[in-house]
């Protein structure tokens, strides 16, 4: 397997990516990983070391205003995943006819956008997709309008203005560890954000997903999405479609180590190389 970091256009600027490609002199599968909200591709680098070690090449990059990417979040996420697909499919190792496309959280939130006018995918994975309103979405939006008034801008930019939005005290202080730690950083325009993403809803554009084989993986434990909203989403969706559920679980455990992940890379690898 051969990894180089590359940089490719969107169209806010630049994005930076991870591609991996398997050794060897055929047209490989190809899959997009998207990453969740406040990381960057390297939260996706150990699934697609697994991935391309299966002989299914991998392009991981850093949204708008997250990592090495330029911009800001601002609610055109979907254009990032459009933007890194195009990519992929017009390298010539890559078999345009067998792309895939997996997103985690806001990733699988983007994803679902993307696909929608992507006609020609052969395979669709969405892990903790999150959907409709609690608890946290209050606490989210309150923690924004709050972070903006004492910084005097919309513009905000994270760990330096403190933790992601929505979480409790203890998630706030580990949240702004883990990021410092990682080195994650990210950059939002508020002001752009909440407008679209108050317009455009993933259950709209999910429901045009048409015939893509599609895969949802969800943890009935996970508390940021919850698993109800998942299943009433799910039952609204056109086959082909499979519903990958455990019981316990929190929101990222879908991409860490174990069963869970190994079964979802399994069912990618086996869409894409049929």
């Amino acid at each position: 397997m051969r990894s180089q970091l590359i940089e490719f256009a969107a169209d806010n600027g630049s994005l930076r990516a991870e591609l991996m490609i398997p050794e060897g002199e055929a047209l490989f599968p190809g899959v997009v990983l998207c990453h969740g909200f406040g990381s960057d591709h390297r939260a996706m680098r150990p699934t697609a070391l697994r991935i391309s070690r299966q002989g299914v090449a991998t392009l991981s990059f850093d949204f708008r205003g997250h990592g090495k990417s330029s911009g800001f979040l601002d609610g055109h996420e979907a254009r990032d995943v459009t933007a890194a697909l195009e990519h992929l499919r017009h390298h010539p190792r890559i078999d345009p006819e067998r792309i895939g496309l997996v997103g985690h959280s806001l990733g699988a939130v983007a994803a679902a956008s993307a696909a929608a006018e992507a006609k020609y995918l052969r395979a669709l994975v969405f892990l903790s997709l999150p959907l409709g309103t609690n608890q946290r979405s209050a606490r989210f939006l309150s923690a924004v309008r709050d972070t903006s008034a004492r910084v005097g801008s919309h513009v905000l930019e994270y760990p330096r203005h403190g933790p992601l939005p929505g979480a409790s005290r203890f998630e706030g202080v580990m949240c702004v560890l883990w990021m410092r730690l990682r080195n994650y950083r990210l950059q939002v325009d508020w002001e752009k954000s909440l407008e679209i993403w108050s317009k455009l809803g993933v259950v709209a554009d999910i429901e045009k997903l048409g015939a893509s084989p599609k895969l949802f993986v969800h943890c009935k434990g996970d508390k940021i999405a919850p698993y109800k909203g998942v299943v009433e989403l799910y039952n609204k969706v056109a086959p082909p479609k499979e519903l990958l559920d455990v019981e316990r679980g929190f929101h990222s455990s879908p991409l860490l180590p174990g069963r869970l992940r190994k079964r979802w890379i399994s069912w990618l690898v086996s869409t894409l190389t049929l």
